[in-house]
């Protein structure tokens, strides 16, 4: 019988698997939609929309999986949808909450092009 000796480690500064980024990041979404619902009555669309928008912007501005900010966008908007303009999970229900979802998607496309206007090189004069 032959042991190996040699342990595998994970590379320090390698990149974040797609699905912890995920995961974190539906997390954070989470924790920002109990704020928003917290901070505002079910009335106020407008400002629960805008506590979900900056947090889906801030983190789309920071990860560069582009895979993880879809995905954590679409579970963003499915959260507050369901959950902050509608009761109990309800995604089929009419009136202005996908309208106001849009509003999230919107802000994590503006996170990600300044992450990806960040990450240019600088212009050579």
């Amino acid at each position: 019988m032959v042991v190996d000796q040699e342990q595998k480690t994970a590379v320090v500064g390698g990149s974040t698997p797609t699905g912890v980024s995920v995961a974190i990041g539906w997390t954070v979404l989470i924790g920002a939609a109990l704020l928003a619902g917290a901070l505002f009555s079910p009335a106020e669309l407008p400002a629960r929309t805008l506590v979900m928008s900056v947090v889906a912007g801030a983190y789309a501005a920071v990860v560069a999986d582009l895979r993880a900010v879809v995905a954590v966008t679409g579970l963003g908007m499915a959260t507050f949808v369901g959950f902050l303009a509608n009761r109990f999970g309800d995604l089929s229900a009419g009136g202005d909450a996908w309208s106001y979802a849009v509003v999230i998607a919107f802000a994590a496309t503006l996170g990600a092009g300044y992450r990806w206007l960040r990450s240019m090189p600088p212009a050579a004069e």
